[in-house]
């Protein structure tokens, strides 16, 4: 979001000092409860539940919570580095480490501790150490600095804290993190783990029942878990000091429950006007190329088998994108949430307006906003679409223009040895991507005259692909020596049309960062303005870093009837015979062989109240007492809203019970190493027997 401010540093301090006012229900701004663990709402909790937790419970469940890969979140789970995840947070990291075997599809179980299989480029991470190092990023911004000065300040200010910080702690991880849009800066360091094993995972099937048409919808029967283990020096890590114990009883109606992950993002701080221009621009857009992709990927997928497996995992992401971002637009159309919005947002600002102080500094705050987002909304199609489309022929063409225009002989150097070949999916993409373009750009917009005179994409797709020489090596060097004059003069298509394509990313990215420098400023401006109007009282976004939820285990009115709190192997086998054992409700052989020896009455997933979003994949869920009692994997498809403004009443997480994966491991895939090892205490360390054996199903 966000405009030029007085010191920030200076605003901030009179604003916290001004006031801790509690948050009233007729000022109810539905920020939601995605608390810090440094700045945790304790009176709330107590007055809440009657539960004050200490700082020892904090630190404790903090350590035992884990940043797992690039966007998820896990926990250890026993004294030997035993790490609980999902299946889908870990399911590319096995398919990149599987060779020849399809332990994706089949499942794995490890049985022995050497027999655990390195899933190399993957990391976990925890967070050992926060600052607060909002006067130090704002240290030297002048009243009379303008937007892309300021954030100039604050970056420059950044660079230099976190290379201090990683030189004086070069083993271990360090991030800037901002808060409140700006309003605050912390700096986190974490402790990083990049020996992980894969200890054990289900059938895909097992872990996505359901697949596409149960993503984001409960009641809910996917057993998405998967266990990893944090290797040091070759050996199991040593977690004694920090781990979850590991309940079977698992969740209980009405129970107080605590989410523990890193939330990837969330928009709550966002004004009505920045939400409209989501709606009315980039999900619009967005929209459409995913579903695009993913009718092209399932066709290729249908017609070539072999093609299926590398696209399997990509489909799905594309699926689970489908449905979130559909799931976020809807709201956004919705007049009623909209207007819910409008609302919490007249009280934020009768509140500025109730005070002459606030009111001079932060009274036209929301106009300045609304302006930027109106601009914003006439960039996004050109910032989108006005592009090489993924095309490597004309992005190669793109640098060839652009190095040689600016006689930077690296990226020439660069371009040079950039490949033209492109498969069969990038080709089908990149026509897609002419298809939108002539969508959402006028008629006689210049990338259209440019790449698809009069329109037409088969043109277009001749002149680049069969009248163009840019594969032509000669043609190439010939153009790199003649310099500007040749690029200038040059006729060939792809040469022409990057010309103008150079031209107009300059122009669409020079307007992007003034834009988004002016938003970084008014978005710090309306997180000063929420402090001083409500203190400390409120939660920050999700910005992928490490928070706690609280909520209760609850089920939910829908459909004219009722979901229950939890769903149960009962259920799980009725859906799989309820469409005849066909995908994606099919269950894999080995579930539908034991299936005498399951507990029907054992719980298998489970929904509440706890604020979650993208990111909390693998998120431990725990009771008062630290134990874990569940695993986070989803929401309901009514919580996708809660991405702009925080409801309990029907949206819902959606986790995997205890229940459920510990009967899995018992009767299905006789894992007996793990079940013994998550049964340990602190004393207790397991010991391997046999001979190393993988095992898939």
């Amino acid at each position: 979001m966000p405009h030029s401010l007085p010191p920030l540093h200076s605003l901030l301090a009179t604003a916290l000092t001004a006031c801790a006012a509690s948050l009233s229900a007729q000022d109810n701004l539905e920020l939601g409860k995605m608390w810090t663990f440094e700045d945790p709402p304790l009176a709330y909790l107590e007055q809440e539940y009657g539960f004050k937790p200490t700082s020892e419970w904090l630190d404790a469940v903090r350590l035992a919570s884990l940043r797992f890969g690039a966007g998820c979140s896990a926990s250890f789970v026993s004294p030997r580095g035993l790490i609980l995840t999902n299946h889908h947070c870990v399911r590319d990291d096995i398919a990149n480490n599987q060779g020849a075997k399809d332990w994706v599809d089949d499942g794995f179980v490890a049985s022995a501790l050497a027999d655990e299989v390195r899933l190399n480029g993957l990391t976990v991470q925890q967070l050992v150490g926060i600052e607060d190092i909002t006067e130090a990023v704002n240290a030297g911004i002048a009243k009379g600095d303008d937007d892309r000065a300021v954030r100039e300040t604050r970056q420059a200010n950044q660079d230099r804290l976190l290379a201090a910080r990683e030189s004086a702690s070069p083993d271990q991880r360090h991030q800037v993190v901002e808060l409140f849009a700006g309003a605050v800066f912390r700096l986190y360091s974490y402790k990083v783990w990049d020996d992980v094993r894969l200890v054990c995972s289900p059938h895909l099937q097992t872990a996505h029942f359901g697949g596409d048409p149960d993503n984001f919808t409960y009641p809910r029967y996917g057993i998405d878990f998967a266990f990893c283990r944090a290797y040091e020096n070759g050996e199991p890590a040593d977690t004694r000091a920090h781990y979850f114990r590991w309940s079977e009883e698992g969740a209980q109606a009405g129970q107080l429950v605590f989410v523990t992950g890193n939330p990837g993002s969330t928009e709550r701080l966002l004004t009505k006007a920045q939400m409209e221009h989501l709606r009315d621009a980039e999900y619009p857009i967005t929209r459409q190329m995913i579903d695009n992709r993913l009718g092209i990927m399932r066709g290729l997928a249908q017609r070539d088998p072999g093609l299926r497996k590398a696209l399997n995992t990509s489909m799905l992401s594309y699926e689970n994108a489908q449905k979130a971002y559909g799931g976020m637009h809807e709201a956004l159309l919705d007049d009623d949430f909209m207007a819910r919005k409008a609302r919490a947002e007249e009280a934020f600002q009768a509140k500025i307006q109730a005070d002459e102080g606030l009111r001079q500094r932060f009274g036209d705050l929301w106009n300045r906003i609304a302006k930027v987002a109106k601009a914003r909304t006439a960039l996004e199609p050109k910032l989108r679409l006005q592009t090489p489309g993924g095309s490597k022929r004309l992005a190669k063409a793109v640098a060839l223009v652009r190095g040689i225009q600016a006689e930077d002989a690296t990226e020439v150097d660069v371009a040079r040895q950039m490949s033209v070949q492109m498969n069969v999916l990038e080709t089908q993409f990149f026509v897609d991507h002419l298809v939108r373009a002539q969508r959402f750009l006028p008629a006689d917009d210049p990338y259209i005259s440019a790449i698809a005179p009069g329109g037409d994409t088969r043109e277009a797709m001749m002149r680049i692909t069969v009248r163009s020489r840019i594969d032509d090596a000669g043609f190439v060097s010939e153009l790199i020596r003649g310099g500007r004059a040749a690029v200038e003069a040059s006729e060939d298509p792809t040469i022409a049309i990057a010309r103008e394509l150079v031209r107009l990313v300059d122009l669409n990215q020079e307007e992007d960062e003034a834009l988004a420098a002016r938003e970084a400023v008014l978005g710090a401006e309306l997180g000063a303005a929420l402090f001083a109007a409500y203190g400390k009282t409120v939660s920050p976004d999700a910005t992928s870093t490490l928070r706690f939820s609280d909520g209760v285990v609850q089920g939910y009115p829908y459909n004219g009837t009722l979901a229950p709190w939890r769903t149960t192997f009962f259920g799980l086998y009725a859906r799989n015979a309820e469409f005849e054992n066909q995908f994606p409700f099919d269950l894999p052989e080995v579930w539908l062989e034991r299936q005498a020896a399951v507990d029907m009455r054992k719980a298998v997933d489970f929904v509440c109240t706890n604020d979650s979003t993208g990111g909390n994949s693998g998120s431990p869920m725990v009771n008062q007492n630290r134990e874990l009692v569940g695993l986070l994997f989803d929401g309901n498809i009514e919580s996708l809203g809660n991405q702009f403004l925080f409801r309990d009443d029907v949206p819902r997480s959606v986790c995997v019970h205890t229940q459920a994966i510990t009967e899995s491991l018992r009767v299905v895939y006789r894992a007996s190493r793990v079940l013994k090892e998550l049964a340990s205490g602190p004393a207790a360390a397991p010991r391997d027997a046999g001979a190393p054996v993988r095992r898939s199903f």
